[in-house]
């Protein structure tokens, strides 16, 4: 009998180490998450400090120094009207001129449209290579008028390379208002 009471004092002890090992690995679980939460908020407060004394202005500062709110795209200028309608944000040119076909060596851009939204002004046009040969990508210049002819704008664009006989998409975007313009030609890229 007195093997039996040993052996049922070591299973007491063996279930009391047992029963304590899974409370041990929890509270230095926990402890581990705390440290861990209290670095992370501390590294933060390090960061917001470094940028504050660094004198670059946070969204913070701006709204101390000026209380005037940003135009959501400044290059556009929503007001002028000349050549343009606007509907729900979208300025659209509505020059009769600016849509016309236009022909650049042997190509040809019909349905063509010079549209801005989002603060980008895009000119997007069906091109026709109406040639026997491929058409290379090519660097050209799109000039932009008034209608007295005089220069409004100028953008660099890319053509894009179109087989012979078919058809392609010129899609050019810039942030530069512009809309307005009355007409424009395609000149070679000097």
């Amino acid at each position: 009998m007195p093997e039996q009471a040993r052996n049922g004092k070591k299973t007491k002890k063996n279930k009391k180490k047992v029963s304590k090992a899974p409370f041990v690995y929890i509270i230095i679980l926990l402890i581990a998450v705390v440290i861990m939460v209290c670095l992370v908020v501390r590294n933060n407060q390090g960061k917001e400090e470094d940028t504050n004394s660094t004198g670059e202005n946070t969204a913070e500062n701006v709204a101390e120094e000026d209380d005037t709110p940003l135009p959501e795209y400044p290059l556009i200028d929503m007001n002028n009207t000349e050549n343009a309608r606007i509907e729900g944000g979208t300025k659209e040119n509505t020059s009769t001129k600016l849509a016309e076909t236009k022909t650049y060596k042997s190509v040809t851009f019909t349905d063509i449209k010079l549209v801005a939204e989002g603060g980008i002004s895009r000119l997007t046009a069906t091109m026709t290579n109406n040639s026997t040969e491929n058409l290379e990508t090519q660097g050209i210049k799109i000039v932009f008028t008034n209608k007295d002819g005089s220069e409004y704008a100028s953008l660099m664009a890319i053509l894009p390379a179109t087989t012979a006989g078919n058809t392609n998409i010129l899609n050019v975007g810039t942030t530069s208002d512009i809309i307005n313009a009355y007409d424009f030609t395609i000149q070679s890229q000097d």
